[in-house]
């Protein structure tokens, strides 16, 4: 089945890095991101008023596009991870991985300290209506 992947991170900002934060992630998605991840259908970070916590959600054509974004990112999640949040994520994962994009996704989480929980959900059916690539 082919389902798009739907990656959501869920991640504390650490005291009064909140709005340093939300301008990095706007540069982040804007000069890196989207110049570099043509296949990524959308890529979105959202907050709560007043809250310690930004989740960001992308939706991927496929494990592909998940695995280049990876590959984009890996050097701005350390970053991220060094200057504005702390060592706590929830990763959510939605689709059909591939061994290497486990192992990378697994990498990656560690960049925070190891305090990532991840959750992995495959499709069984159902179907969309966005552009396939």
């Amino acid at each position: 089945m082919t389902a798009p992947f739907i990656f959501i991170g869920t991640h504390k900002i650490k005291p009064g890095k909140r709005e340093e934060f939300k301008k990095y992630f706007e540069r982040f998605s804007s000069d890196v991101v989207e110049p570099q991840e043509p296949r990524l259908h959308s890529f979105y970070g959202y907050a709560a008023p007043d809250s310690d916590y930004v989740t960001v959600v992308q939706v991927h054509p496929d494990a592909d596009s998940m695995a280049t974004h990876m590959k984009v990112g890996m050097e701005h999640f350390a970053s991220a991870y060094a200057e504005y949040l702390e060592p706590e994520s929830a990763l959510q994962i939605y689709g059909n991985l591939t061994e290497d994009l486990i192992r990378t996704i697994s990498a990656a989480a560690q960049t925070d300290g190891g305090g990532s929980s991840v959750t992995i959900r495959e499709p069984f059916t159902g179907f969309d209506r966005l552009p396939r690539s």
